[in-house]
């Protein structure tokens, strides 16, 4: 019975090696070899349930660490593996620190592959007393369920096509978010206030807004922005906050409504409410267009989605707004900071820009998008130095075996890449901000030289890897793409402040720091 059960658990994986082995059947015995070799799950490392509880409570190694500081603990105590027991509900995880892991588990995710991490949104769609989730749970449920939502979103959010729609809406945001520098820097230092992160966080707002809703909300304007778009920025906030408490420390949740769980139950109750709202108004106004006999080609996602399925087009509003504004406001924080810690680099980004856009009032096409390249090594480059999330989260797909360990199928798994990012061993001079290693080019700051010809492919995946991967990332990219070029075009930008400690990760990386950016007018 093992080996057959081992010989369906580890098909996929035989994949692996296929190129280096032309007798895929010994390979397989190989693996099978493996397992039966392995030493037992219950082997792996890691506190018990009692040293986790208390770790967490105050006086105790993990109390008040962010979750890097907790990775590095778990590291230095266990090594490259460690089994994290399940509290209170809470799935037992395995978290691996080591790259050579990493691609067997990619390898063997299967057709449907299982992410964890969003216990407490699904934990308040099944709870939802109208059961309005029932029948589509969204983006972050997993299995042929998730199967189906996929399938339906893909053409939609991931052609190249749709994009383009947001070219000029997402440039008008842009606009609004330079004007607003302007206004609310100071007028002899030139430095906007400390808690510029809110002015970053509205601007990703807008942008994920004008996908999911179809429609600016004004959180950018000068003018008082309606109430009703306030509270839903205030709501993702305390969602946000909220997945640290109830996703990764220790919680009751899901037995007794603790505080932190009714803060988050009435902020989803009121992210339904609000996005139902935008969504009706969207119907509403795609109903007098075709009545108008508006049939443009040019949908937007909204009305794309709607067609498909009306609910299917709420929840995914709200998955959107949920996924899509914490993690590029971080994103772009690092890039700024490492744009103003390094002016040369600044630099040669303004000139590539300025080839492109010789004037301030023109605005990019997406031929000048494509052309930008320095552009977006300068965005994959922050994005290693301070990336948005400390690892991917999977189950194990198959029967594999981890660092010597059997880890049985349907185990979750949390493959921890964010340390690994800044080894001088993969990325030589690993601390310093330079995008030139991303760029093919011949010379004394080759590629070749700046990164390590072995390296994993598997290591450095901001957006997640396979079927998994971020669903929104063209989008995303667009975002990034035109915010930095629209503002090292506008600016030189300047950070005259200690940048240590930068960031704090519970959930994801937040800025730590206030962001005192000095915007100064670039002179045409």
């Amino acid at each position: 019975m093992l080996r057959l059960t081992v010989k369906h658990g580890l098909r996929a994986s035989s994949q692996l090696a296929a190129t280096k082995n032309p007798d895929a059947s010994s390979y397989v015995q190989q693996l099978e070899s493996e397992w039966e070799s392995a030493k037992p799950f219950t082997e792996i490392p890691g506190p018990t349930r009692w040293q986790l509880f208390r770790g967490f409570q105050k006086g105790g190694q993990y109390h008040q660490l962010g979750m890097d500081d907790v990775m590095r603990m778990y590291k230095k105590q266990f090594g490259d593996i460690c089994l994290i027991p399940g509290l209170f509900g809470m799935p037992t995880t395995v978290f691996s620190f080591n790259e050579k892991t990493f691609e067997r588990v990619y390898r063997t995710e299967g057709q449907w592959p299982v992410r964890g991490g969003a216990e407490p949104v699904l934990h308040y769609r099944s709870k939802r007393k109208d059961e309005f989730f029932k029948d589509c749970v969204g983006l972050f449920t997993n299995g042929p369920e998730w199967g189906r939502v996929r399938s339906a979103v893909n053409p939609v959010l991931m052609q190249h096509r749709n994009v383009a729609i947001y070219l000029k809406p997402m440039q008008r945001v842009n606009r609004q978010f330079v004007n607003r520098i302007r206004e609310m820097r100071d007028t002899e230092s030139q430095e906007v206030p400390g808690d510029f992160l809110n002015t970053i966080n509205h601007l990703t707002f807008e942008s994920v807004a004008t996908v999911a809703l179809d429609k600016e909300l004004g959180l950018l304007q000068r003018a008082k922005p309606p109430p009703e778009a306030s509270k839903l920025f205030q709501n993702i906030e305390v969602l946000m906050n909220s997945f640290f408490e109830l996703g990764v420390k220790p919680s009751l949740y899901k037995y007794i409504s603790t505080p932190t769980y009714k803060k988050f139950s009435q902020a989803m109750d009121e992210i339904f409410d609000t996005c139902s709202m935008y969504v009706n108004q969207a119907i509403e106004r795609i109903d007098r267009k075709l009545l108008e006999g508006d049939s443009s080609d040019h949908k937007s996602v909204l009305e794309q989605l709607l067609q498909i399925d009306r609910k299917l087009a709420t929840v995914l509003a709200m998955d959107m707004l949920m996924g899509g504004v914490d993690t590029t406001s971080t994103a772009i924080s690092g890039i700024l900071l490492n744009l103003a810690k390094n002016p040369d680099k600044q630099q040669r980004l303004r000139e590539e820009v300025q080839s492109k856009l010789t004037t301030l009032d023109r605005e990019f096409s997406l031929e000048d998008m494509k052309s930008l390249p320095y552009l977006r090594a300068v965005i994959k480059e922050s994005l290693r130095l301070y990336p948005v999330t400390f690892g991917n989260a999977r189950s194990a797909g198959a029967d594999v075996v981890l660092d010597g360990y059997r880890i049985p199928k349907g185990t979750n798994l949390l493959m921890t890449n964010s340390f690994l990012l800044k080894d001088d061993g993969l990325y030589p001079r690993a601390k310093e901000f330079i995008p030139e290693r991303w760029l093919r080019q011949k010379g004394e700051d080759s590629s070749d030289v700046l990164v390590n010809p072995n390296l994993s492919a598997f290591i450095y995946l901001p957006f997640g890897f396979g079927p998994r991967m971020c669903v929104g990332k063209r989008i995303v990219d667009l975002e990034m793409e035109l915010t930095v070029a629209n503002l090292v075009r506008n600016f030189h930008i300047e950070y005259n402040h200690p940048t240590e400690n930068a960031f704090k990760c519970t959930f994801l990386y937040k800025p730590n720091i206030p962001l005192k950016f000095k915007f100064t007018d670039v002179k045409y």
